[in-house]
């Protein structure tokens, strides 16, 4: 025998699960909507009978034939050697949308879905695809869906428009709001513009994704770098990723530590990068470096080796520079504990057959746990020596 409580989450089911929004923006219709429930047996009529008659008055009193509207109760008559004939409720049956609304409490949302849906199908028909997948999320985004559709229109007369966000010039829309809803216009823009209109190779938010992928400008990345062999007054230079031009070197070091790449030495037509840290990946845009010979000192942990491969996958002819066992050995007492959070213990295919065992040997714990020799403890001897 089903509660009023039982009753009202199967009926929300429809709802709960985007069925019914989806069947109005298909044009189908889920009514009559009937409810399935457990029917009392005879054995329990029979031993129950008090209860099955309170639960009988409570369904009906419920009712559309009480209350006007709701759920409409079909009966059927058994007939029970000890009770007599008994009517027993057989169906629970939401005959019209309203009645069922009005039983889940969800009018007043449906109106607004509808006209939401109305003025989309109007205004950005491209978004209805969006709609009929997500039509739940939707109705959350209610309140804020006639700034989203502002901003998909804005875009679609003027993709890819090279501003920064702050210089959008929408009406009602501030640049806040698009920073902080930059997850669900990117969806929406997906659908709404034409492929040409956006950089479909690049997905997600990280990195300034939003706006590379849709032409808007960002606060870039800094390349800080030195000059090694430059006798002038400017040999210390730090500049947007974008505004990075080749300095005529052969030559490219690349360190973590700050501190290291202020101090590095003098070396013939050489540049050495700085304080990039896994920040390593804005390089992969600059061209010019593929050109270059290209050393990487890095910190000897699963950390330093994970950052050099991945900046072998955008210049495979990188060398790296003091991560050999020799150096780690030579330091054993002044190397200190990697923290478990920056480990990487997954493997690495950019590695050379000389920097592979000690990468593996440093997840292994084989020289101690969570080995980590960073590259400022190296004495400065070792580097002029490699150097």
């Amino acid at each position: 025998m089903i509660t009023l409580t039982e009753l009202q989450k199967k009926s929300l089911r429809p709802w709960s699960s985007g069925a019914f929004l989806r069947s109005v923006l298909q044009g189908e219709s889920l009514f009559p909507m009937e409810i399935t429930f457990r029917k009392p047996s005879g054995k329990v009529l029979s031993q129950e009978f008090v209860k099955v008659r309170d639960w009988i008055a409570l369904l009906h009193s419920n009712s559309q034939a009480v209350k006007g509207s709701g759920y409409r109760l079909d009966y059927r008559s058994i007939k029970h050697q000890q009770l007599g004939t008994q009517r027993i409720p057989q169906r629970i049956v939401f005959e019209h949308r309203e009645d069922w609304l009005g039983f889940i409490g969800k009018i007043k949302a449906f109106r607004q879905f509808d006209e939401l849906a109305g003025t989309t199908k109007r205004q950005l028909p491209e978004l209805m695809p969006w709609l009929q997948e997500k039509p739940l999320k939707a109705l959350e985004l209610v309140d804020s869906w006639p700034r989203l559709l502002k901003v998909c229109r804005y875009f679609q007369l003027n993709p890819k428009p090279g501003r920064y966000i702050r210089q959008l010039d929408i009406p009602s829309v501030d640049s806040k709001f698009i920073e902080n809803n930059k997850g669900i216009l990117s969806e929406l823009l997906s659908l709404a513009l034409e492929p040409e209109d956006f950089d479909g190779t690049i997905a997600g938010l990280a990195e300034n994704g939003f706006e590379r992928r849709f032409g808007l400008r960002f606060d870039e990345p800094l390349v800080r770098y030195r000059l090694l062999d430059h006798p002038g007054p400017v040999t210390d230079i730090t500049v947007p990723v974008s505004q990075f031009i080749d300095p005529g070197t052969s030559k490219v070091f690349i360190t973590e530590n700050k501190v290291n790449g202020l101090a590095f030495p003098p070396v013939p037509d050489a540049i050495v990068i700085f304080g990039l840290g896994y920040g390593i990946q804005s390089l992969s845009s600059i061209s010019w470096l593929k050109e270059k010979e290209i050393i990487y000192w890095g910190d000897i942990d699963t950390h330093g080796f994970a950052i050099l491969s991945r900046l072998r996958q955008h210049f495979p002819q990188v060398r790296s520079l003091l991560m050999d066992e020799a150096t780690l050995q030579a330091h054993l007492a002044l190397c200190t504990e990697e923290m478990d959070s920056k480990r990487f213990t997954g493997e690495l295919t950019g590695l050379t057959p000389d920097e592979s065992p000690l990468f593996e040997a440093l997840k292994d714990n084989t020289f101690g746990k969570n080995l980590r020799l960073e590259q400022e403890r190296i004495g400065y001897g070792w580097l002029l020596d490699a150097l």
